[in-house]
């Protein structure tokens, strides 16, 4: 029974990750195509991850899974807001504070 489960969570993983990567291949635009990097990111690699944990238990691999799948979803939010801030400022985006833009920044001569 564990080995359908397994292979049911390892193809629904690999369903979405293949899925992200032919809609990448559509969009043109970069932030499209760093939308679509999420759900392969969280939700296909949670899948497979869960699949070896499912099929190897709380082994080592098992417990290698489980650190890949949690390093996968804290670091996916990180990396997705500093590409897309990337492309911001490449597209000539700049930030400034509002209260900096009110006061002058800090250590500049008022």
């Amino acid at each position: 029974m564990t080995g359908v489960v397994s292979v049911v969570l390892l193809v629904a993983g690999l369903a979405v990750v293949v899925g992200s990567c032919a809609g990448m291949a559509i969009f043109d635009d970069p932030l499209d195509r760093l939308h679509l990097t999420t759900p392969a990111a969280m939700l296909g690699s949670t899948g497979i991850c869960a699949s070896v944990v499912v099929r190897e238990g709380l082994s080592a691999s098992g417990l290698a899974a489980i650190g890949v799948a949690v390093i996968l979803i804290g670091v996916n939010p990180l990396a997705g807001h500093a590409v897309a801030r990337a492309i911001a400022i490449r597209r000539g985006a700049t930030w400034s504070d509002q209260q900096d833009e009110a006061t002058g920044s800090p250590g500049e001569e008022q």
